[in-house]
């Protein structure tokens, strides 16, 4: 049954009425042919997200999960003059798992941007995630269901506070930080000291994969609406940013999970239309499955296309939330509040920052191991244990 209990953790983001609520996608950095994508791939995803029918132009807002251009070991992301072009803001994304010297590149490349594109860029850049489920893939689940190489919170502290370190001096120096995990991993009391370094949570979340528990398109709101306000609890007052969600379109049955278009509809009317679109940052998962192949399952709201040139706007299913509503009760407390966070160690701790009114593309429980893997999302898993429920979200994703 729903009940407006499950969502009732509103203290966990502050409102503001000025702020900007952003909405977009994630984006990878390569094809699943392992090809890197260039700057016209990313000009041509982001226009097709703005231009989606039905949409009003409301996608612009990009995820992305490293600062490296693929096939380069420092060089910036192509994915930000692709941005300047097309105005597209930017949820900016280091690869935490590959290694200190990885992380010191991924450095090298954010650090290069400012200073090569200016304020162009720096402008549009929402937040900064450090690590993408990195906790999920060493906790005791993510290892039993070889989701790949993660870090641990230590080793994400030091990568957070080099990141400042670096930044200090800059145009970004007061970027809001965050980190990226799933639902449970912030609960898990161990990762603590992540959550006090960073500004914001994002949490990756998908009802579909939580095949230890009813997970009918039915009961969807309410599983994800329980893992959010799960992590606004651990949070702390910190903002919530739903960093990936979605159904898929296509692909296996995960219990009572089936992925259908229609199943796929309903998720987007009742968790983005009726519940966070306009009221907190959301990246949905995804624009188009990684081409040139289409991964199983499939979340792509544009299916898959051979290549980023055949790139059409014509969604699966209707995108418009047009006569989308839920009742009063149901509606989620915690959606009903902004998505401004305060900057963590800001000397005034006024610093704020718009969050965004977000369709994301949402792609959970990632287990690469590097960033040049396509944004392709697979089953693997993750534990959820709250108020007595366990959920698996079973999830493996190739994010770059």
């Amino acid at each position: 049954m729903r009940t407006s209990t499950f969502l009732s953790v509103a203290s966990a983001l502050s409102t503001s009425v000025s702020a900007t609520v952003y909405q977009g996608f994630n984006y990878g950095s390569t094809f699943t042919s392992g090809a890197a994508k260039v700057q016209s791939d990313f000009e041509a995803e982001f226009t097709a997200a703005q231009n989606l029918v039905g949409t009003s132009g409301a996608f612009t807002s990009a995820r992305l999960y490293t600062m490296i251009q693929g096939t380069t070991t420092a060089d910036p992301i192509e994915a930000i003059p692709a941005a300047i072009k097309t105005k597209t803001s930017l949820l900016l994304g280091i690869w935490a798992s590959g290694g200190a010297t990885d992380v010191t590149n991924e450095i090298s490349a954010l650090t290069a941007a400012i200073t090569n594109y200016g304020t162009d860029f720096t402008d549009l850049v929402v937040g900064l995630s450090v690590g993408s489920e990195d906790l999920y893939r060493v906790s005791t689940t993510g290892i039993e269901n070889d989701s790949g190489v993660g870090a641990g919170p230590a080793t994400l502290v030091d990568y957070i506070t080099q990141v400042k370190t670096a930044l200090k001096g800059t145009a970004l120096e007061n970027v809001l930080i965050g980190h990226v995990d799933t639902w449970n991993s912030w609960t898990n009391s161990t990762n603590a000291p992540v959550i006090a370094a960073i500004d914001w949570l994002g949490v990756d979340e998908y009802p579909y994969f939580q095949n230890t528990v009813s997970n009918s398109i039915d009961s969807a709101y309410d599983l994800f609406w329980e893992a959010y306000n799960a992590t606004a609890a651990a949070g702390g007052g910190k903002p919530v940013w739903i960093t990936e969600t979605g159904w898929p379109v296509s692909g296996k049955t995960e219990n009572l999970g089936v992925p259908s278009i229609a199943n796929a509809k309903t998720f987007y009317d009742e968790i983005g239309c009726a519940s966070a679109f306009g009221k907190v940052n959301t990246w949905w998962y995804v624009l188009q499955d990684a081409a040139p192949t289409t991964p199983v399952p499939s979340f792509g709201v544009l299916g898959s296309s051979t290549s980023d040139a055949t790139l059409g706007t014509t969604p699966l299913y209707d995108l418009s939330c047009a006569n989308v509503s839920l009742p009063a009760s149901l509606l989620p407390s915690a959606a009903t509040s902004g998505s401004t966070a305060t900057k963590t160690g800001s000397s005034s701790g006024s610093q704020t920052s718009a969050g965004g009114s977000g369709s994301s593309s949402g792609s959970t429980t990632g287990t690469t191991s590097s960033p040049s893997a396509s944004t392709t999302k697979s089953s693997g898993a993750s534990t959820f244990a709250a108020s007595g429920l366990f959920l698996v979200s079973a999830m493996f994703v190739a994010l770059f």
